[in-house]
């Protein structure tokens, strides 16, 4: 098992892909959003959490995401 430095890294590793990924796509996280990936950083949250509080922050930011076949 890694140490908390080793599992802190590979979170902040995680958060720096997934931000590159959005601003590939020309958008930018929100402060909100930047401080859900911030607790999940620090591991205040876990993965499933974080996922978890980032849907109901655009839920409320952006209103109910509709999928076809909803």
């Amino acid at each position: 098992m890694g140490t908390i430095e080793q599992e802190k890294a590979e979170r902040l590793a995680r958060i720096e892909r997934a931000t590159a990924s959005v601003r590939l796509e020309g958008l930018e996280p929100t402060d909100a959003a930047k401080l859900i990936f911030e607790r999940y950083v620090s591991g205040e949250l876990t993965l499933e959490q974080m996922g978890t509080e980032i849907r109901a922050l655009n839920a409320r930011e952006f209103g109910p995401v509709h999928v076809s076949g909803d």
